[in-house]
Order: structure tokens, then sequence, then C-alpha cells
């Protein structure tokens, strides 16, 4: 892992909304989500990081969501982050990096917590709570042909171990083809050790 510059929470706000807004489960609820909020797709599509205004809205956009900085879903009891970096990673830190703790994961990580191990699982055609493994195959596949994504979000107490906020599902693709993990970019917060296990 390498530091590669200075991040922000707007940045990752950002690229967390990106990726949502391309994602199958949540693009619908987000959609909801703006409308309710009367604000346009550009505001996720074209962000400009240097306007204000637009930073708060996508942080409220981002509260009615999933609950950011409302003590809600996702978020609740969520680590209060000190500093925020743009890192780079490659196939020898796929061992530190840890999905959240929440059943589905763990039971395809087969208790590890481990994309690597998720990985595992997935080649052997075993599914978990009779939920298909086709969209870890489609985007392992994507990866293979050069397909890029939104940045990967982590949280680290120590820069050591990592463990996934945004991005579980592309991260287990990167798994299946892990000679595909190269300067993979990811905003990565930094929080104390004791508020995040008490948030995983």
């Amino acid at each position: 892992m390498e530091i590669i510059r200075k991040s922000s929470e707007a940045e990752m706000i950002s690229e967390f909304l990106k990726a949502e807004f391309a994602s199958e489960r949540f693009s619908e609820q987000l959609a909801e989500s703006m409308e309710r909020l009367g604000l346009a797709e550009k505001l996720i599509t074209k962000a400009d990081l240097n306007v204000e205004t637009e930073n708060a809205l996508r942080k409220k956009l981002l509260g009615n969501f999933r609950g950011y900085g409302e003590k809600r879903e996702l978020f609740e009891r969520f680590p209060k982050v000190s500093e925020w970096n743009l890192c780079k990673f490659s196939e020898n830190d796929l061992e530190h990096i840890r999905y959240i703790d929440y059943s589905y994961w763990n039971e395809l990580s087969k208790g590890t917590g481990k994309p690597l191990s998720a990985a595992e699982t997935i080649r052997n055609g075993i599914e978990i709570f009779g939920v298909s493994n086709e969209g870890f195959l489609q985007a392992a596949e994507y990866i293979k042909s050069g397909g890029s994504f939104p940045k990967l979000f982590f949280l680290t107490a120590d820069y050591k171990e990592f463990v996934i906020v945004e991005g579980h599902q592309r991260m287990t693709g990167y798994a299946l083809v892990p000679e595909c993990f190269k300067d993979v970019e990811v905003i990565v917060g930094k929080c104390s050790e004791e508020e995040l296990k008490n948030w995983m």
C-alpha cells in the first residue's frame, strides 16, 4: 500500500455516490433519494469538489440515502475519521483487506472476512443464502477486460489492516483475479482501533 496524496470527506462521498449510482442493487434507492431532495444527476456524474455548496448537497444526499452523518444504517456507530488519504493498493495487499462483519460476507469468506477466501467459495460454485455469484463473476470479467470502477472506500486504524466500507462486490471481483489488483486507487479513512471494532 502506498499513500498517493491527501483526500477528503467530500471526495469519499462523491466516489461513494458514483459507485451506488452505477449499482444494480442501490441505484433505484439512490434515485428516489435524489427525487425527494430535488437533486439532478449531474451532482453525481459531473461532481466539482471545489464547489462547497455541491459538497454539502452530496453529503445531505448520502445521509438521506444511506444514513451518513445521521448515525443510521451502514453508518450507525461510524467512526470519527481523523484523516483521509488516496492510497494505491496491489496484489500483495489483498491478504490485509477485510469485509465488514455481516452474515453474508462472513459465510462467503468461510468466517475469515477475507475477499480471497470468498473467491475460493465462488470458484467452488457455492452460493450463500441462495444468492447467485454471477455478479462477482461478471465483475471479475469486467476487470480482466480492462474495466475500471469508482474508487473503493476503506477504513483503517494503522495502515496495515483495512476494512471495506464501500465496494464489497468490486473487491470480491478483484479477489477472483488477484493478478489484476494492481495500482488500484482507494480512499482510506483513518480512525481509532476501538471505534473501528465497534463499527464493524
